[in-house]
């Protein structure tokens, strides 16, 4: 009985282990997001919170360095969805003589945020890279809002959140960057 006994305590304490293992990897990365959030880089801190908290794989990273590239790759896919609304915009007259640099502008913040993501990965210097190109990629922004900022047609108002937003989300990544 006693041999029972012992292996039934072993097998709680494995999975009680298991379990702290796991809390403790998932406290890790939300301190993680919170050191970020509180950067002052990051201007915006409940967005920051709101965002960073609500997407599963910044939630799961296993240290800072998986929680930045998890950061920039979400950067990305923002980027991504703006450029693809100004590429539908192609053909509404209305937003004809604003596609072109809006259309450019939106290229230019997918092609930083990729850039930045992959100087990541270059030692020793990746980080001062990838920290440059984000705060550039910020230039483009500014270059939609200039564009649209005084249009009051729907399309320039949906585009000008979603500028903002963007532009909130450059400084967590540019945060998370120097933060790491």
């Amino acid at each position: 009985m006693t041999s029972s006994s012992n292996c039934f305590f072993l097998v709680s304490m494995v999975v009680s282990l298991l379990f702290f293992l796991e809390f403790t990897s998932t406290m890790a990365s939300t301190k993680d997001i919170y050191a970020i959030c509180n950067d002052p880089s990051a201007i915006n801190k409940t967005f920051c919170l709101q965002t960073l908290t609500a997407y599963p794989p910044a939630v799961s990273a296993k240290n800072m360095d998986e929680l930045v590239r998890v950061t920039l790759d979400l950067g990305t896919t923002l980027a991504k969805e703006r450029a693809g609304f100004v590429a539908g915009l192609k053909k509404e007259a209305t937003f004809k003589k604003y596609f072109e640099t809006c259309n450019d502008s939106y290229s230019q913040v997918v092609n930083y945020f990729e850039s930045a993501r992959s100087q990541i990965d270059e030692k020793p210097h990746g980080k001062d890279g990838a920290s440059l190109i984000i705060l550039e990629s910020s230039d483009y922004t500014q270059l939609v809002k200039d564009t649209i900022g005084k249009n009051t047609d729907k399309t320039s108002k949906r585009l000008m959140e979603m500028t903002l937003v963007m532009e909130d989300f450059i400084h967590i990544a540019f945060a998370a960057i120097n933060y790491y």
